[in-house]
């Protein structure tokens, strides 16, 4: 395990470690996200062969980074407020915080290169705060990258679980991150084969109860695991950008800065 730097007062959680306990590079999600993100990157013009430094605000076990570093050259600082989802991230290139990005450290605005919001908005009362508090993190120029799950319709008991607060649109992600002085490069969904199984998720989980979040993310067979990364290389492959999807990403470059403090207008 890695070593957590403590910046901010430690407090409770209630994020389910459920999550967590489901969760690993291999699983099927996690590799269809990474291969999206790969070309997110491309077509936004990311230097992934250079050594640039990144910040993955609400990182949680460190997946994403560690799959980041793995594929640039980038090292991935992490931040989250779960102590014990940081103690589960193993060694990398990048430092494991536990700091929250509100506090706006003055050693740490506009330090990064790019910065990743994935999977953090829709947990958020005011996703809007935090944004601006990551973007002041990030250096005039620097790349932001979001991804977030799609489709209000799909709205589930697996989503309550997790503490969803909302699913998103292109459109209303779009206006989420409108005002904040970032020009879009990358505004997309991804997961269009996932629809008619996040359709049977809300079905078979209609009544929530004990393991929800296990049930409704961890593929019960391997092979149905090797299937599902199948089908994503099939989409993947075929499409640059579904129609529909059960997620959004988004990437986007920050304006240049007016302001002493690097907050964008």
């Amino acid at each position: 395990m890695t070593r957590v730097e403590v910046l901010s007062t430690v407090r409770p959680q209630e994020f389910p470690d459920e999550w967590y306990d489901a969760s690993d590079a291999s699983h099927f999600w996690f590799r269809w996200r990474l291969a999206v993100l790969r070309r997110a990157l491309a077509d936004a013009g990311a230097r992934t062969e250079r050594p640039l430094a990144a910040l993955d605000v609400g990182c949680g076990s460190g997946i994403l980074a560690a799959q980041l570093e793995g594929a640039t050259a980038w090292s991935v600082d992490g931040t989250d407020l779960n102590m014990q989802a940081l103690e589960r991230c193993l060694p990398r290139r990048g430092r494991t915080l536990y700091y929250d990005v509100a506090e706006e450290r003055p050693e740490l605005l506009g330090r990064y290169d790019v910065v990743l919001l994935f999977d953090l908005l829709e947990h958020l009362a005011d996703p809007r705060a935090l944004a601006r508090s990551a973007l002041r993190h990030l250096k005039a120029g620097g790349l932001l990258l979001v991804n977030v799950p799609a489709l209000p319709s799909l709205t589930s008991a697996y989503d309550r679980a997790a503490g969803h607060l909302r699913r998103y649109t292109t459109g209303s992600l779009a206006g989420e991150l409108d005002g904040l002085g970032l020009e879009t490069r990358v505004l997309r969904y991804w997961g269009l084969c996932l629809v008619p199984l996040l359709v049977a998720r809300k079905a078979v989980l209609a009544g929530g109860g004990p393991r929800t979040i296990d049930r409704g993310f961890r593929p019960p067979l391997q092979a149905l695991n090797a299937a599902l990364v199948w089908l994503m290389r099939l989409e993947t492959g075929l499409l640059r950008a579904p129609p529909l999807g059960t997620s959004v990403m988004y990437a986007g470059v920050k304006a240049a800065d007016r302001r002493r403090n690097g907050s964008p207008r």
